[in-house]
């Protein structure tokens, strides 16, 4: 057993010393501290009970009498004995105070070193003899609890071996009613599992069910035949499956095999089957046990998990398709901005440097066709933006649609003249009456029609056509160009979509046109659709309007309501 700690706390080392030579005799381990802090240390640090505490009352910073105060507030070391030294005579009130913070008595220095020995002697037996009585008591405790526990668990084994007695004699009067018990919740069970186990006698063809196996699979009764085989129902791809799977079993011993049953109404259950082979006693096949269970809920959450897997991949290739796209339409509208903007300040600073320029009137001719390409391009894009969210209102009236057609192919000689382009330009009479924004509409032919010279390459052919069909108003808009190949064609129509980069970098443009076209047609209750054989067999648009029966087209200022041709030739 560990030797009792005694606890001297004194501010000079040598006064320490004094106290260790003067309790070297007594049985009991010294510590030593040099001010209040390290006892304090000491207490909270030392494992070990402290027997008692030498303490000198004046130290510098906390006194004896404050640190003796501290050590009473700890439960741990509130009961250790206090022994208070001092230099000076201790007067009534000293004593009242030091007894007061829980110290047992007083000794003055000089010490009496037999006085000291007796005093911490006497501390230091009480602490082993209480120690040793702890553990006495703790022993008989543990002792009792010991007997106590014994006593329990006597009696308990009393009562278990009562108990016991009782429920095997309940036991027996209750053994066939728990099987039956068990028997109906494994019922249960199979049937919330959709499960049901089965016996197939291989001589009679015959099949016996733990449920009944039409019910529990949603077939009408009698679907299985006499024999309730549901080999009648099987889906026709499976049947040749399932034949497989039982002439294996009869070579291996074990049957598995998953295939589809077919309800009246059509609808496919999916069945999963498990078995194993049961010979007679000669050692020849005898009949054949397993289960079938409904997969059918199983299969479609897979079906479901793939087909939501699937949009998911296709939204998140359409996201990237969509960045893809924003950062080529930032590319291309950079470009087509800078291009016209270039040519403005490069004839705006020849003409601000002062020098001679041969043809005036045609640098500022340039400098107004690159500006208005530069605010066509602007337009398009506040207009894609209004029509995105739902701001355009249209003006309606009625509309000359011959007057458009001519303001469009005039629009256009420019463009069409610089390629050598052939512009043919066609109305029908008797269109019928159309109401509508003609400044809108006026837009939709100059997009179509401004597309396909962009994309008919030099000497080819732009034709236009309006006429009545089915009722309707009907644009046609062909030209013999580039054509769209047949992967791009469905989505011809889609904002900032152009084929690929090499093909359209040397057609100019946002990508823009088609689709406001587009917009706008259908703001008017018409449809747009695009057609074309593929790269190299030109494209056809076309457009249907609603217009009013038996009313005649409205005239041009020019007259044209019937066929009108306009070529145009480098």
């Amino acid at each position: 057993m560990n030797r009792p700690h005694v606890l001297i706390v004194d501010d000079q080392p040598r006064n320490l010393d004094a106290l260790e030579a003067m309790l070297e005799s007594v049985d009991c381990t010294l510590v030593r501290a040099l001010s209040a802090e390290d006892a304090l240390l000491a207490l909270l640090k030392h494992k070990h009970e402290f027997a008692a505490i030498v303490l000198d009352i004046r130290m510098p910073g906390m006194d004896g009498i404050e640190l003796a105060r501290l050590i009473k507030q700890r439960k741990r070391s509130q009961h250790v004995p206090i022994l208070f030294l001092t230099a000076h005579m201790v007067d009534e009130a000293d004593a009242l105070q030091g007894y007061g913070v829980g110290g047992v008595d007083y000794l003055s220095k000089p010490v009496n070193p037999d006085i000291l020995r007796s005093k911490i002697g006497v501390f230091v037996d009480l602490f082993t003899k209480t120690r040793e009585l702890t553990r006495l008591n703790d022993v008989l405790q543990a002792e009792v609890a010991e007997r106590e526990r014994a006593q329990a668990a006597l009696q308990a084994a009393n009562r278990d071996l009562e108990r016991r007695v009782q429920e095997r004699t309940a036991a027996l009067s209750r053994a066939h009613q728990g099987v039956r018990e068990n028997e109906e919740r494994l019922r249960m069970a199979m049937a919330v599992a959709r499960i049901a186990a089965w016996e197939w006698h291989l001589t009679t063809g015959q099949m016996r069910w733990s449920a009944d196996p039409e019910g529990l699979f949603g077939f009408p009764a009698g679907a299985f035949g006499s024999d309730r085989r549901m080999i009648r129902v099987v889906h026709p791809d499976d049947a040749p499956l399932v034949q497989l799977a039982a002439g294996e079993a009869l070579k291996s011993g074990t049957y598995e095999v998953e295939y589809r049953l077919v309800r009246p109404d059509g609808h496919v259950v999916w069945i999963t089957e498990r078995g194993r082979l049961v010979a007679d006693n000669d050692g020849a096949p005898e009949r054949m046990v397993g289960i079938s269970r409904d997969v059918t809920a199983e299969k479609e959450a897979i079906q479901e998990r793939e087909r939501l897997l699937g949009e998911a991949r296709r939204a998140r290739d359409e996201a990237e398709r969509q960045s893809r796209l924003k950062d080529e339409f930032l590319a291309t509208l950079s470009h087509e901005l800078r291009t016209p903007m270039n040519a403005v300040l490069g004839w705006l600073a020849i003409l601000d440097s002062g020098k001679p320029i041969r043809d005036v009137q045609a640098a500022i001719e340039v400098i107004r066709r690159n500006a208005t390409i530069q605010a066509k391009l602007i337009d398009d894009l506040l207009d894609m933006n209004r029509l995105m969210s739902g701001n355009v209102q249209l003006e309606i009236g009625p509309v000359d649609v011959g007057g458009l057609l001519q303001t469009t192919v005039q629009g256009l000689h420019p463009a069409a003249d610089a390629k050598g382009i052939q512009i043919v330009a066609a109305v029908d009479s008797n269109l019928g009456e159309i109401h509508g924004d003609s400044r809108r509409l006026q837009q939709v032919l100059w997009n179509l029609a401004h597309n396909a010279i962009k994309f008919t390459p030099e000497g080819g052919r732009v034709d236009v056509h309006i006429r009545r069909h089915d009722g309707q108003l009907q644009i046609v808009v062909q030209d013999n160009g580039r054509g769209i190949s047949t992967d791009f064609l469905p989505h011809v129509f889609e904002r900032f979509r152009q084929e690929a980069a090499t093909a359209t970098r040397t057609s100019p443009g946002l990508g823009l046109g088609l689709s406001i076209a587009k917009h706008l047609v259908e703001l008017h209750g018409g449809t747009i659709e695009a057609a074309s054989p593929g790269e190299g067999g030109g494209a056809t648009f076309l457009v249907h309007l609603p217009a009013k029966p038996g009313a005649k087209l409205m005239a041009s200022p020019s007259g044209a309501s019937a066929v009108s041709e306009v070529r145009a030739a480098l």
